[in-house]
């Protein structure tokens, strides 16, 4: 399953995709997290060291890197640079498992049992003044629509607010966990954030967790304005988490509040429930292809990409 933690910048996003990563991990359970926030702070609360810039994954060399061992011997990719933010898998991809070892996991990610660490990166000096976050994030669209169902979790803290639908990124989930605080600034994002889901067909992925919640008064403020069915829970003001802030120790959700640790473990249960059929969402992925490629900037530059799609290609005939 593939989970993502959306929110407005400062609304604890990053803190409880670690919590929740750190829940997951303490299960055993084969795990992977990707930092795509542009303050890198995710593998930090997890206990991983920093990752050197030319093992962030959005580096120029390690973006050809992953697509040149990604396309494999998939034909239909003529070379890494035709290997755009939307190129679907197709007949002769190679496929990442969350179980698996690869050289991508051993070269762009911390590892430490079943858990890997990945994280996208932010600007390079280069970039500063020219270019947009998006472009990072297109290596993060790639690894995972190349990333198989198979009983593994894929935790990822997203870029704060609602950049995910400037491309595939908000059809590439099981989940879509919004935190939101008690503020109206909050709640403005979230009714954002539903509409343009509702648009794009993905409104049943999406649940929200109300966070830094310090009183009654702010829990009633969060249930009057986000649906019931939409609200999954409170994570609740927590002094093991601001001692943390203090200490700057890793992350264990095993020393969380017993009511913070139910709504972790609550989060779990609605994304193995959540679980989509693979293979209805490589035809959404063919369909933002499509809308991609045919843009002039990118036809009038690389040709026609629309026959990258290979329509014999099946996620469940490829792990079976």
């Amino acid at each position: 399953m593939k989970i993502a933690f959306v929110g407005k910048g400062g609304s604890g996003k990053t803190t409880l995709a670690a919590a929740f990563s750190s829940h997951v991990e303490n299960q055993n359970k084969p795990l992977l997290t990707i930092d795509a926030d542009l303050n890198m702070h995710l593998g930090e609360l997890l206990g991983f060291p920093a990752l050197p810039p030319e093992k962030h994954i959005s580096h120029p060399n390690a973006a050809k890197t992953i697509r040149t061992y990604l396309k494999g011997n998939n034909a239909r990719i003529k070379s890494p640079n035709h290997f755009k933010k939307t190129t679907p898998p197709g007949t002769g991809s190679r496929l990442l498992s969350v179980h698996s070892s690869n050289t991508l996991f051993e070269n762009y990610a911390h590892v430490r049992g079943n858990t890997k660490n990945m994280t996208v990166g932010t600007y390079s000096e280069e970039g500063i003044g020219t270019s947009c976050y998006h472009n990072n994030l297109a290596i993060l669209e790639n690894i995972l629509s190349h990333t198989v169902e198979d009983g593994g979790i894929v935790v990822v803290d997203m870029v704060a607010g609602i950049d995910a639908f400037a491309s595939s990124l908000h059809a590439q989930f099981d989940l879509l966990v919004l935190v939101v605080e008690p503020t109206k600034r909050s709640i403005e994002v979230f009714n954002q954030y539903l509409a343009l889901a509702a648009e794009a067909g993905v409104a049943s992925a999406l649940v929200a967790i109300g966070n830094k919640t310090k009183s009654a008064e702010d829990q009633v403020f969060i249930s009057e304005h986000i649906p019931k069915e939409k609200l999954l829970g409170f994570f609740s003001d927590s002094d093991y988490l601001r001692d943390l802030d203090r200490t700057g120790a890793p992350l264990n959700a095993k020393e969380l509040e017993p009511h913070n640790k139910q709504l972790l473990e609550a989060i779990l249960e609605t994304a193995e429930n959540a679980i989509q059929d693979p293979d209805a969402r490589l035809k959404l992925l063919h369909e933002l292809h499509l809308r991609y490629v045919k843009q002039p900037s990118v036809s009038e530059r690389f040709g026609d990409l629309s026959d990258q799609i290979d329509t014999t290609f099946s996620y469940r005939q490829s792990t079976s």
